[in-house]
C-alpha cells in the first residue's frame, strides 16, 4: 500500500523539477547566424561577468560555446579551457565588475573588438578580440571567437 502511495509522489517531483534541468541546459546561447559579431562578444562577456550563475563556470561553459572550432581545436576540450580561463592571464575576466565593447575597423569574415573590463579589484584591463564567421560544418555562418589577446593595463576604473 505504501508504495502505490510514494510512487505517484516521486513521478510528481520529478516532473517538477526535469523541466527546471531542462530549462537551465537552455540557458545556454548556441551559436546562431542570427547573432551578430559584436553580440558573440557582449554574450561571451557577460557570461564571464556572472560565471557562477546559474551554476559554478556556466560563464566558462557559455564562453566555450562561441570558441571557434579552430580556437577549439587549440585550447583543448572545456576542462583544459576552464583551466586557461582561471590562470593568471585571464583570470580577471572572471566575474570582472563591468566592461565596454569597442569595434575596431575589420572586414566581411572578420571582426575585431577592443574589449575594456574593469576587474573587481578597479583595474581597467584591455582585451582584443576577434571572431570570424565560420564557414561550413554545425556552425556554418555563424559567429564565433578566433582570438582574445592576453590582457594589457588600460588604467584604474572607478
Amino acid at each position: 500500500m505504501k508504495i502505490k502511495f510514494v510512487l505517484p509522489i516521486l513521478v510528481m517531483i520529478l516532473g517538477l523539477l526535469l523541466p527546471g534541468l531542462a530549462a537551465r541546459a537552455a540557458d545556454l546561447v548556441i551559436p546562431d547566424p542570427s547573432i551578430a559579431p559584436e553580440e558573440v562578444v557582449a554574450i561571451q562577456m557577460k557570461a564571464l561577468q556572472f560565471n557562477d550563475n546559474p551554476t559554478p563556470d556556466f560563464g566558462i561553459a557559455q564562453t566555450w560555446n562561441f570558441a571557434h572550432p579552430r580556437n577549439r581545436a587549440m585550447t583543448g576540450p572545456l576542462p583544459r579551457f576552464a583551466s586557461m580561463l582561471k590562470g593568471p592571464g585571464y583570470g580577471s575576466m572572471l566575474n570582472h565588475a563591468s566592461h565596454r565593447i569597442v569595434a575596431v575597423p575589420g572586414d566581411d569574415n572578420r571582426a575585431t573588438f577592443d574589449v575594456f573590463m574593469e576587474t573587481s579589484t578597479g583595474q581597467v584591463l584591455l582585451f582584443n578580440w576577434a571572431v570570424e564567421l565560420v564557414e561550413g560544418g554545425e556552425f556554418d555562418n555563424c559567429w564565433m571567437t578566433v582570438a582574445v589577446s592576453m590582457p594589457r593595463l588600460a588604467g584604474q576604473g572607478s
